[in-house]
């Protein structure tokens, strides 16, 4: 057991801590632990559930990172990876990692039903997790990673800064308890790392096909005219010794 958890690598530690905590404030908000605290923290970011400059600003960020718009922004890059890359795979990882997050997003709001700051509960679910939160996280890092099989650290930030826009948006508006939020960053955390650890994103560029198993590479021009001196030289020696 030791032995199979030290091999276990960086990003799956990182989804497993995610998904405890989902689990954990899950239960949270369930038994209604967090019903104080995201009721002060609201009241302090939107007073007297009033709509002044702050929630001005701040509101028509829901509308410019919606979910559908969100979905486009996937679909437009994960089109651009498949045309450049020549391959469905980006497609197949694309459509794993928007199913996942769908799914579990809407059983978990279906399970718990909680209602939103105003007392609403969509027909689709509660307002726990925040399925805005999810859909910009998840398809604003999943473009990065269709796009670039190896990120790097910077390439995250147009999501982090879409997600941050969102989040205070909802959260100044009231559209969302804090806890909401959070739960919304930890599960698109845990699909995000859960489907990045599928073997679904690699494939060989444009130029670069790889021989298919039991057939032979062709030569570079470099190695055929290295092999053809050491023919010569194999031919005049055997042509020697008979001669002798």
């Amino acid at each position: 057991m030791r032995v199979v958890l030290g091999r276990l690598p960086g990003t799956a530690w990182l989804g497993i801590g995610c998904a405890v905590c989902f689990v954990a404030l899950g239960l949270f908000v369930a038994t209604g632990a967090t019903h104080a605290l995201d009721v002060a923290t609201t009241a302090r970011l939107r007073p007297g559930d009033a709509w002044g400059g702050a929630q001005v600003a701040a509101s028509p960020w829901m509308a410019r990172l919606s979910p559908q718009h969100m979905v486009l922004v996937l679909a437009t890059a994960t089109a651009t990876a498949c045309a450049w890359r020549r391959t469905w795979r980006p497609a197949l990882f694309a459509a794993v990692l928007a199913t996942s997050a769908v799914v579990l997003t809407a059983a978990v709001k279906l399970a718990l039903q909680r209602p939103d700051p105003h007392g609403w509960v969509a027909p689709t679910g509660g307002a726990f997790p925040s399925g805005h939160v999810v859909a910009v996280l998840v398809c604003c890092a999943g473009s990065v990673m269709v796009l670039s099989p190896r990120v790097r650290w910077w390439h995250w930030a147009p999501a982090v800064l879409a997600g941050a826009l969102m989040a205070r948006a909802l959260l100044v508006s009231a559209a969302h308890w804090p806890s909401d939020v959070a739960g919304g960053v930890l599960l698109a955390l845990v699909v995000l790392t859960g489907v990045s650890l599928l073997p679904l994103r690699g494939a060989p560029r444009p130029g670069r096909r790889s021989a298919a198993p039991g057939q032979p590479t062709r030569s570079s021009p470099a190695s055929t005219s290295d092999a053809a001196p050491s023919s010569r030289k194999r031919t005049s020696r055997g042509a020697t010794t008979s001669a002798s």
